[in-house]
């Protein structure tokens, strides 16, 4: 595997065909322990703004508390139901870390297997591991570019994410209150904005994110016009 070194943060290059570890859940075998449905953790690396965050997924039928655990056995989150809450469970948990410089964020969440623990309302025990990588994608270009002025009624997005294996499209006006997102498999290089959704004469941010087989994302973003 061939890869470009920028300061901490290892770009995988175009074309190197590589294949990365997944950012994956494995059964645990231990007697009595199931693992959950789905459990995640990836980085967000805005090559725009050079910033990193850390991502977390955990899903499953009905869970009293959920716990994760670096590859060093450290807790780094403890969530438990109380309350009605209690009664009712806790199905899916999503969440971002703030997001300063990729180098702080690498040197606090090193490579390697995170674990994570937890106990449905029936008290079945859960736990599944994820893989945490280091590796990420170079930025996608695409258009339309930084400022272009564009027909509403006909614009279409087109983009190259070498090494993708999906990528994430969104679209936004935060005043208007409009969000257009849409991820499409790596086969997939345009995409058609349906005019009904722009307004003429608006400004519009725009990202693109390259999603790698390792869960790790990889955004540029931009921002164009429509015509009046």
């Amino acid at each position: 595997m061939r890869a470009v070194n920028i300061g901490r943060i290892a770009i995988l290059a175009a074309g190197c065909g590589a294949v990365l570890v997944a950012a994956a859940w494995n059964r645990a075998e231990k007697a009595g322990v199931e693992p959950f449905e789905e459990a995640a953790i990836f980085f967000e690396f805005n090559t725009t703004d050079n910033d990193m965050g850390v991502q977390v997924f955990v899903d499953n039928d009905e869970w009293r508390f959920v716990n994760l655990y670096s590859p060093h056995n450290r807790n780094l989150l403890q969530i438990k139901d109380k309350g009605p809450l209690a009664e009712l469970g806790i199905t899916e948990l999503r969440f971002e870390s703030g997001e300063p410089s990729p180098e702080e964020v690498l040197d606090l969440f090193p490579e390697g297997v995170y674990t994570f623990r937890g106990k449905t309302l029936e008290g079945q025990r859960l736990e599944s591991t994820a893989e945490l990588s280091h590796d990420f994608l170079p930025a996608p270009t695409f258009t339309p570019g930084d400022g272009e002025i564009v027909d509403p009624n006909n614009l279409v997005v087109m983009w190259d994410a070498p090494g993708a294996e999906r990528v994430q499209i969104i679209i936004e006006n935060e005043d208007l209150g409009h969000f257009f997102d849409v991820i499409v498999s790596d086969a997939t290089g345009m995409l058609d904005v349906p005019p009904q959704f722009l307004q003429p004469g608006t400004e519009y941010d725009i990202e693109i994110l390259a999603i790698s087989e390792n869960g790790n994302r990889t955004i540029v973003e931009a921002n164009f016009e429509t015509l009046p």
